[in-house]
């Protein structure tokens, strides 16, 4: 996988599939190149076509609207990149202050790319299922009221805990592969370093924001990471999560 003159992906032969959806939701950045990534979880219960979706979703914006969202790219639960926006250019995903590369931004949005990962984040076990955000039907209700939503439910096979106890939806095998192409790509272009690459929407708006969430960060990401930087994180990287069981 390269990246083009104008910031777009370029796959190669065996690289993981790429599509392009131009959106409108961007901006320019100050400074020559991005400075790092971004990792992000969509939430939702995903599926087929549902990254598709989003990305056909974001090329346009209805103020007042639409949310006003948007990304550089999205790598779905089959591995297929969506590219939303060139990385010479900025994309609505964070919107916080921070500090990439010893520098400080009044929004990160502005120097870095933005990565959705097809994920519906943190799960909630109830009887003997398990649920995504919002879980009930009612979740504003008082706790002896509150019914789980049927469509929040997630099939056991992709439940992994995280931490020893926390349960949150899978990464796939085709995710990490596509994310691991994808960051070599970035790195390679871009000069970053190992560092520039593990932030998530967490570390800039941690009393909203948990994404991409333990799971990736801890687990999967220094996987990729051991791949790309020639084992700087072998020590770091763990071994593959523990399926939960269902009740």
């Amino acid at each position: 996988m390269k990246i083009d003159e104008q910031g777009w992906l370029a796959p190669e032969d065996g690289d993981p599939v790429v599509k392009r959806y131009p959106t409108v939701r961007i901006y320019s950045l100050t400074v020559p190149n991005p400075l790092g990534i971004v990792w992000h979880w969509t939430a939702g219960r995903g599926g087929l076509g549902f990254g598709e979706a989003l990305a056909r979703h974001a090329q346009t914006y209805q103020r007042g609207i639409d949310r006003p969202a948007s990304w550089h790219v999205l790598i779905a639960k089959d591995g297929v990149i969506y590219q939303s926006a060139p990385f010479s250019v900025g994309t609505w995903h964070v919107g916080c202050p921070g500090l990439i590369a010893g520098q400080r931004f009044p929004n990160i949005n502005r120097a870095t790319v933005g990565c959705e990962l097809e994920n519906a984040g943190r799960l909630r076990k109830i009887g003997d299922h398990f649920y995504f955000w919002p879980y009930w039907t009612n979740p504003g209700a008082p706790t002896h009221e509150l019914r789980p939503d049927p469509g929040c439910a997630v099939d056991t096979s992709r439940v992994a805990t995280a931490a020893g106890k926390d349960t949150f939806d899978a990464f796939t095998p085709e995710q990490e592969r596509s994310a691991t192409v994808l960051l070599r790509a970035l790195a390679a272009r871009y000069a970053w370093r190992q560092d520039a690459c593990v932030y998530g929407h967490r570390d800039f708006d941690p009393l909203r924001k948990e994404d991409p969430g333990p799971l990736w960060a801890d687990t999967v990401l220094p996987r990729i990471l051991n791949q790309v930087f020639g084992g700087l994180d072998s020590t770091a990287a763990a071994t593959a999560p523990t399926k939960a069981q269902g009740g």
